[in-house]
């Protein structure tokens, strides 16, 4: 037998000693064809965009419906605090001024912008350490101690929660006004402190539910009393929920405008961020562009707060909605 005969199987030489195979991928790459590995990169690339059907573009296309509807406003005040004085209501619309001004700025600042940021920041930091010194002691009294009228006691406190400041404004201001308490920064605070509390107590005693009663039991038994298990050994867990307090009542009171007025009133040189925003506000006509400047600047303490306790925020919000399992 020839030994360089073609075996069985094997693809049949041509005259200049290429096989079929060969000759068929020369044939490939002159008609412009794929390499096996392009087509395999290529047949991923369409299995994984075959893996989003009709559903999952939707869900994104909500998502990205939302993130438009909420950032889009914030966009235009930014904008709208950037523009001079004629271009405000240009037509066409423009999102990116043809000329920025800082005009706008400076108006609010030589309006006593500084003055209300402090004051802002004073009644927040106060008024939320404050909720918070009361919150994490009562709601781990709640989860932890068993006592006559518990259940009636965590309802009127869900109850006080469920009622608006704003319909009790006229007996607060009285009681704020007999206790001299009126154009303060502590009157503002007390109330602060008491009508967000009970949310904050409601919140916090889930969180503490999520954490076994077996770590109390092991640092009683290391010698520790209520008060130092709390500190040293439950505050930890339980700082995602401590964090999402914070960061809402942050918000809350910062923002607040109805409460700040009442009590604050005419007194300028305590008056909050919210009310300054309130002071380019006219009987005839508004300042649109110091509006946008002075909430521009009224919003970056709340991104800086947020930004700062993000991660706590989302581990907060992820543990309370395991809260049952």
């Amino acid at each position: 037998m020839n030994e360089d005969a073609p075996r069985d199987g094997d693809g049949e030489g041509t005259a200049d000693g290429r096989t079929d195979g060969g000759a068929s991928e020369v044939g490939m790459a002159a008609s412009g064809g794929t390499a096996p590995e392009e087509r395999s990169v290529a047949g991923r690339v369409r299995g994984r965009l075959a893996q989003f059907g009709r559903l999952d573009l939707s869900v994104y296309a909500l998502y990205l419906l939302a993130i438009a509807f909420f950032v889009f406003p914030v966009l235009w005040v930014a904008s709208a605090s950037l523009r001079p004085p004629g271009e405000l209501f240009s037509y066409p619309f423009r999102l990116l001024p043809a000329e920025i001004s800082l005009s706008a700025y400076r108006r609010v600042f030589r309006a006593g912008m500084v003055t209300w940021l402090f004051n802002s920041t004073v009644i927040t930091i106060v008024g939320v350490g404050s909720v918070i010194a009361v919150s994490v002691p009562a709601a781990y009294a709640f989860s932890r101690f068993e006592f006559t009228g518990r259940r009636g006691l965590l309802g009127i406190v869900l109850l006080f929660q469920m009622i608006s400041p704003v319909i009790i404004i006229v007996p607060l201001y009285t009681v704020m006004s007999t206790l001299g308490l009126l154009r303060t920064r502590v009157g503002l605070i007390l109330l602060y402190v008491g009508i967000q509390t009970p949310f904050s107590i409601w919140l916090l005693k889930g969180y503490f539910d999520t954490i076994p009663q077996e770590l109390d039991y092991a640092a009683r038994i290391d010698g520790c009393n209520r008060f130092q298990t709390l500190r040293h050994v439950l505050l930890r867990p339980v700082a995602p929920g401590i964090a999402v307090v914070a960061i809402f009542n942050t918000v809350l009171t910062w923002s607040e405008f109805v409460l700040a007025f009442t009590v604050l009133g005419s007194e300028s040189r305590l008056h909050t961020i919210s009310i300054g925003v309130y002071k380019f506000q006219g009987q005839y006509s508004n300042d649109w562009r110091a509006i946008a400047a002075a909430s521009v600047v009224g919003m970056l303490p709340l991104v800086i707060v947020f930004l700062g306790l993000q991660r706590y925020f989302v581990k907060g919000l992820i543990k309370g909605s395991l809260k049952g399992q």
